[in-house]
């Protein structure tokens, strides 16, 4: 009895996970798709992919200003004083609904940027946890993140 009920929950589990692991490919490449613009510095390209209305958590201390401009502004702020920004290793996750733990296509990815810092030269790689959630036209509608800002401001003084 209990190898039948393990049974049906992997097999229901199984049958509703192939839209959501579709769909999360889709997203996954709209992901892959920003890293590939914002490395060759084509802003436009990457911001063509997020909705007007997206919501974005700054890594930044302090930084409650959660619109598109201002994430367009912060990402350009690191496209104009780093040269050859590159990921380096992602681990690209599938995200998950947080009431029920189940994926629902938005993207996570656990990784490395490394670049040149302009003004003063220094190479400098920085670990970094970012998320993605998607609307229904697969364009980037919440978007946060995470790495030490500060401890990257002070390696280039």
């Amino acid at each position: 009895m209990i190898l039948s009920c393990n049974s049906n929950d992997k097999k229901e589990s199984t049958s509703g996970s192939t839209d959501t692991k579709a769909l999360y490919e889709q997203n996954l490449a709209v992901v892959k798709s920003n890293i590939a613009a914002f490395e060759s510095k084509n802003i436009d390209a990457l911001f063509a992919n997020v909705a007007d209305t997206v919501t974005w958590t700054s890594p930044v201390y302090g930084d409650t200003v959660h619109t598109k401009m201002h994430y367009k502004e912060s990402l350009q702020y690191w496209l104009d004083n780093w040269d050859s920004l590159h990921l380096v290793s992602p681990i690209y996750l599938q995200g998950v609904d947080t009431d029920s733990n189940l994926p629902d296509g938005s993207v996570r990815y656990y990784g490395e940027w490394d670049g040149v810092h302009k003004a003063t030269g220094k190479h400098t790689k920085v670990q970094i946890y970012e998320f993605y959630n998607f609307n229904t036209d697969h364009k980037v509608s919440a978007s946060g993140s995470f790495f030490d800002v500060g401890g990257l401001m002070n390696a280039v003084k």
